[in-house]
Formats: structure tokens, sequence, C-alpha cells
């Protein structure tokens, strides 16, 4: 009897001990998180799949190149020839921008450092701007403590270095013609036809800029030989160190300002005449000028006669084949535009070859915009003209192949589109 007392003795003890095991163990555990409520996210930005070279395959696409794939929203693109462009965007403040050499298929990416940030995106002619595939710079402009900066590359965007930029004002149009010389507009108290500019050039790549022009010290008892304050900067060329010059919206009919002497003095350009066309505008808009030769001989830029009262905007062109010395106005008889993708004027490949979209069917023109013919529709592009309503931007290098931005801007999605017959049929890339 004794040995079973002693039995139970133990088997108690050992259940005493078990129990103090348990309690130690539920004193010593940390409380339950308590439940948080979902945190509001923004949207991600989208865009079509884009394959993309590692980097340490230094840009080149082989069998064995490694790649991966990202998805991506593009805000602006330039193509530069046939197979090779540009696309960029600005996302949590850092731009990246990626360069294609095979139309497409991949592409390397060349952002420069993401301690460079921007605020907005960049526009090309504005802030970016290549004169070929290995020559380019993108213009960070200043914000609260940030100071305007240039960064350049001249290995195709391998690398980029960073300069100072002695003007804190707004950019509003760059030019590079060589990978030496440029110019940089910027321009403050801006109004809807008025703005002071002061014009900055470089001769080393944009390493250093001087000062060429500015607008607002003027004396009305000497000429005055500078880009007047009415007038808002709608685009910018040089032909060379010594030729240049700028367009400008006014308001009314555009305004031209030429200089012979590197930017030291302007002088008026040819008026633009009033007619029947631009009659009854409420607003003329005046596109920037694109030169389609390398002399900058022939080229061209849009004007719109905007009706307010309808909501449309009705496109023209002007036509120059003497370097802007003279303009021919050529009347395009495309009709009003309207609703969200009204502000997309035709785009021109020669002062012969043009395209223009309206809704969703491309039309060509072969005689400078006299007339146009409807090209057979594309179901990708009606397709994705659905989901991604708003034209971001139009572009043709040759004369078959293009490329299209379209985005549905609320969703923060974009998508590129690429035609290589000349806009017959066309594919995602």
């Amino acid at each position: 009897m004794s040995y079973k007392l002693t039995g139970f003795r133990v088997l108690g003890a050992i259940f005493t001990v078990f129990l103090s095991l348990l309690i130690l163990s539920a004193c010593s555990s940390s409380p339950p998180e308590p439940s948080q409520p979902p945190q509001p996210t923004e949207a991600p930005e989208e865009g079509q799949t884009i394959t993309l070279i590692t980097p340490d395959a230094k840009n080149v696409n082989n069998e064995k190149t490694a790649k991966y794939q990202i998805q991506t929203r593009l805000t602006d693109f330039r193509l530069l020839n046939d197979s090779m462009g540009l696309a960029w965007g600005v996302t949590k403040n850092e731009l990246r921008i990626y360069m294609t050499k095979d139309n497409g298929e991949t592409w390397s990416n060349i952002s420069p450092s993401a301690n460079v940030q921007f605020l907005s995106n960049p526009v090309y002619g504005k802030d970016i701007l290549f004169t070929d595939p290995s020559n380019g710079w993108i213009i960070r402009s200043a914000s609260g403590l940030t100071e305007t900066v240039v960064l350049r590359t001249t290995d195709g965007g391998s690398s980029w270095k960073v300069s100072s930029f002695p003007d804190a004002n707004a950019i509003s149009s760059i030019y590079f013609n060589s990978p030496e010389d440029g110019w940089l507009m910027t321009s403050w108290d801006a109004k809807a036809t008025k703005e002071s500019k002061a014009l900055y050039a470089t001769s080393d790549g944009g390493a250093t800029w001087n000062l060429v022009m500015q607008n607002e010290q003027y004396n009305p008892n000497l000429p005055n030989n500078t880009i007047p304050i009415s007038g808002v900067i709608t685009g910018m060329i040089f032909k060379d160190i010594s030729h240049g010059f700028v367009t400008m919206q006014t308001g009314a009919l555009p305004k031209i300002y030429m200089t012979k002497d590197g930017a030291a003095t302007w002088n008026p350009g040819p008026e633009f005449l009033v007619n029947d066309q631009l009659r009854d505008c409420d607003k003329v808009i005046t596109g920037e000028p694109d030169f389609f030769d390398k002399g900058s001989l022939n080229g061209w830029m849009s004007v719109g006669c905007q009706k307010d009262k309808e909501g449309s905007i009705t496109y023209n062109g002007y036509f120059t084949a003497n370097g802007g010395e003279n303009w021919k106005f050529v009347s395009f008889g495309l009709g009003p535009l309207t609703g969200i993708n009204r502000h997309i004027p035709p785009t021109f490949l020669n002062s012969q070859v043009g395209w223009a979209l309206k809704q969703d069917r491309l039309y060509k023109t072969t005689n400078q915009g006299k007339t146009w013919t409807a090209l057979p529709a594309s179901s990708v592009l009606q397709s994705k003209l659905v989901d991604y309503p708003e034209i971001v931007k139009l572009q043709f290098i040759s004369g078959e192949v293009g490329w299209l931005l379209i985005e549905k801007k609320e969703d923060r999605k974009s998508i590129l589109l690429q035609t290589t017959n000349g806009g017959v049929s066309w594919r995602v890339m």
C-alpha cells in the first residue's frame, strides 16, 4: 500500500511541474498585435511588359545575354532611326529611360542616378534631347531646394555626367545641333501670351553655359535686339552656331524671331498672313518647328484653329523650303477635331508625306496635306484605343516605321505601339 501511495505522489508532482510550466509559458508570451485596418495604396503604374538586357551585358543583345522583364509606365518617346528609339517615364521621382536597338524586342536601362530626383515627366525638345544614339542631354529643373542640373552622356546612356546650370527659372526649350554646341531657353513671369526669356549657349557639350540673351534689360532709347516678352516660346532651332530662330505662340498668328550672329541679336522673321481658315478662330495654336533634313532647309509646323464654343481644333500647316526665311500656308481639309485627342496635330516625315489620327482611324497624305486617305482599319489599334483612349504622341521615322504612345491617365497606364508598314497594321512593343 505504501508503494501505491508513493506512485501517486510522484505522478502528482509531475503534474504540478507540468502545470507550472504551462502557466509560466502563458505569462511570458507577448500579447497578440491588434489588427490594423487596410491602408490606402496608390494605384500602380502599369504599361506593356518590356524585356531588359541585364546591366552586365553592356547593352549588347545576343543568344547568351541574360534578360528580365518589367512593367513600366511610359510618358514620352523619341525614335532615333528605323530600329532605335528611346522611351521614358518618372516613377517615385526617379527618371527611368530605356533605349532599344532592335525595334523594341529588347531594351537597355540607360537611366541616370536615382539621386537626381524628378518631380515631373521630361518632355522631348524641352527637357530631353539626343543628337544621335550616343550623345544626349537631360535637364532636371529646379524645385524647392534643388537646383537645375544638366545631365549629359556621350556613350548612349551607359554613363552620365552632371553639371550645374546658372538659372533656376523654367526650361522652355533645348536644342543641340552637334555634340558640342547647344542652347537652353528659360522663361519666368509667364502668362497666356507673354513671358520673360533668357537664352544660354554651350560649346563644350553642356559642361558650362553662358548667357547670350535676356529680354528684361530693355532700354527704349537703344535698339531692342532681343526676343520680346510678348509671345510664348513653342520651339527653337539652330542650323549652325550662327543661324537660328524661335517660334512663338501669341494668341493670334505665330511669330518668328531670327538670329544670324549666334544669338547676340534677334530680329523679326517673316510675317504670317491672315487667311480665311484662321480668321474666325478664338485662338491660333502654334506648333513647334520640325525640320526634315540636316541642312534645316525643309521643315514645317502645325497651326491649329481653336473654337471654344465647339470645343474643336482644326489643323493646317506652314511649310518652309528655305530654312524658315519664308513660310507657305497649306490647308489640310481634315475637318475639326473634338474630344480628348483634339490637341494632337498631324505628323510629317518630309514636305509631302504625313499622317493624322482621327478617332481610331489613321489618315495619310502624300501631297503636303492637300488630300488625305484613310488607311485600312487596324484591329490592334482600334482595340487598344478602347482601353487606352488618350493619344500621347505619334512619330514616323521613315515611310514604314512609326511609334504611337497611348494612355489612360486616370489609371496611370500607358502602352507603346509600333507599325512597320506605314500605319496599316500595329503591334504592341
